[in-house]
Formats: structure tokens, C-alpha cells, sequence
């Protein structure tokens, strides 16, 4: 649980970066998600993973973006937070990178499907495209941020 809040801050400041600073072509990495996905990875308790993922999603719907998307995020990260707990009991140093990427794609897959709907039903190779380059942003980031910080040993060890 310490290392919840060891990093809760660091990742809601980081958030606050890239939302507002390091924005390219209008795509946000989004590193609440990659918190909550690797906060949950160790944990073997799918209850405390998904009750986490669904109040870090409220408190980034309602404090970290616009609100237009109000309870998105929490359904993003609560699907995320449970899947990534369900893999503690497998979960080994060499398949670290492969777990925390595949549920980055699924959460900013799930997400675009609020986000870019529009796109989804008419323009699907545009749907693609925006999933691509923000699941691709996001991971970039989640590898600068886990070797930054260590983060790999810390879980690993948690």
C-alpha cells in the first residue's frame, strides 16, 4: 500500500506535465493509467485493485481532465486494475514489459471508444490511428517513467 502513495503524487504531477506541456499533435500520454496498471500488477487482491483503479479514475475525471468523459476513466481503470492483479500469481521479471503494455493497449483501446466514437463508426482507419498514437505516446512514457524511477525492481519486489 506505501507504494501507492510513495507515487501517487509523482504520477499526478507527471499527468499534469504531459496533459498540459508535452502534448504532440493534440495526443496525451496518460500515466494515471500506466500507475494504476502497475500499483495493481503485484497485488494478488482483484477487490483492492479494482475499488483503486475506479477512485483513481474518479479523481482523474474530476480533478486531473475536463470532465466531459465523467466516469470513463474510472471504468478504464478499474477493467485495467483487475486484469493486471489476475496476473500477479504468473508474474515473473522477464514478462514485466509484455504485461504492462498489453493492458496499456487495452485500457487506451477501451478508452478511445468513449473518446474517439465518432471515428470508430465513420472513419476506422482514424479510430486506428488515434489509438495507435496514443497507446505508442503512452508507452514511450511508461518506459522513460519505470527506468527513471526503478520502477521495474521496486514491483518486482513488492
Amino acid at each position: 500500500m506505501r507504494f501507492y502513495l510513495k507515487y501517487f503524487p509523482i504520477a499526478v504531477l507527471l499527468q499534469l506535465i504531459f496533459s498540459e506541456l508535452l502534448t504532440i499533435n493534440g495526443y496525451q500520454a496518460n500515466i494515471m493509467l500506466i500507475y494504476v496498471i502497475l500499483c495493481s500488477m503485484p497485488l494478488g487482491n482483484t477487490s483492492q485493485s479494482t475499488l483503486y483503479g475506479f477512485l483513481v479514475g474518479l479523481f482523474t475525471d474530476f480533478v486531473l481532465f475536463s470532465g466531459i468523459y465523467v466516469g470513463a476513466s474510472s471504468l478504464v481503470f478499474s477493467i485495467c486494475g483487475f486484469w493486471a492483479s489476475k496476473i500477479s500469481f504468473n508474474f515473473v521479471f522477464r514478462n514485466f514489459d509484455i504485461y504492462w503494455i498489453a493492458f496499456v493497449h487495452l485500457g487506451v483501446f477501451i478508452y478511445s471508444l468513449f473518446r474517439y466514437d465518432y471515428f470508430f463508426f465513420n472513419d476506422f482507419f482514424l479510430f486506428l490511428s488515434n489509438w495507435f498514437f496514443v497507446t505508442y505516446f503512452t508507452c514511450f512514457v511508461g518506459f522513460i517513467v519505470i527506468k527513471l524511477f526503478s520502477l521495474k525492481d521496486k514491483i518486482i519486489n513488492a
